[in-house]
């Protein structure tokens, strides 16, 4: 009986032990990238795909909210795990500020938005299982920089752009008959005259988007310079005007 009791002792002192040991801290350097933020927590999301476990302080794959902490004592990251992968997480920057908010909105659908240090929103990103169904980017002055949004099935484009840091469209390709999958692309001139138009057909057997009719070609006061000719994806004929 006393070999039991001592048992149970040794255990309930490791536990309180592993509990009382500090969280893990890391330089500020080491894990935030200028260019693309704080990643070390994507491979434990297995939302995106990532494979692998983390361990608690007991030894075993992590269950319920743990945090990581920068040298400095500031709050780097809080995550709600299960079986050692990722649910939900924020990540921080040095200054306090939100880097990254990940949230599983159902047991396919997920949603992540990355902000730049000063808080200013970087980039929304909704996922479908592991694959991004609609993704954005945004300049540091807050102004779209990019756009891209599938069908629910992934097979073809509902929106897709390109946009300069004033704002204006640098190029849109739009959705304008569904059955038919065909589209409008436009591409613009930094001062917001169209620069290029013409009409796009997504082939599904050769899953590519194909020129198709007539483009016309334009200079930066809007006249038009040139017209292409489309058929399938290849110039028929092209002429200056």
């Amino acid at each position: 009986m006393k070999r039991v009791y001592l048992i149970i002792l040794i255990t309930i002192i490791s536990m309180f032990q592993a509990l009382a040991q500090k969280p893990n801290t890391f330089i500020p350097d080491a894990v935030v990238d200028e260019k693309y933020g704080i990643t070390m927590y994507e491979k434990l999301n297995i939302m995106l795909g990532g494979d692998t476990v983390r361990n608690g302080p007991n030894g075993y794959a992590a269950n319920g909210y743990m945090e990581d902490f920068y040298t400095t004592g500031q709050l780097l990251h809080k995550g709600f795990y299960v079986d050692g992968q990722l649910k939900v997480y924020k990540n921080y920057y040095p200054n306090g500020t939100v880097e990254r908010n990940f949230r599983m909105v159902d047991l396919k659908k997920s949603k992540m938005d990355i902000y730049y240090k000063d808080g200013t929103t970087k980039s929304k990103i909704v996922y479908i299982e592991s694959e991004a169904l609609k993704w954005e980017d945004y300049y540091p002055n807050g102004t779209l920089e990019f756009i891209e949004a599938y069908d629910k099935n992934f097979q073809y484009y509902v929106e897709k752009a390109n946009y300069y840091e004033n704002g204006s469209p640098e190029n849109t390709l739009v959705l304008e008959n569904k059955k038919k999958l065909l589209y409008t692309q436009t591409y613009f001139h930094a001062n917001g005259q169209v620069k290029e138009l013409g009409q796009m057909k997504y082939d599904k057997a050769m899953f590519d988007y194909q020129n198709i009719g007539i483009w016309k070609k334009f200079d930066e006061n809007g006249k038009p310079i040139k017209e292409i000719k489309y058929a399938s994806g290849q110039i028929q004929s092209e002429k200056d005007l």
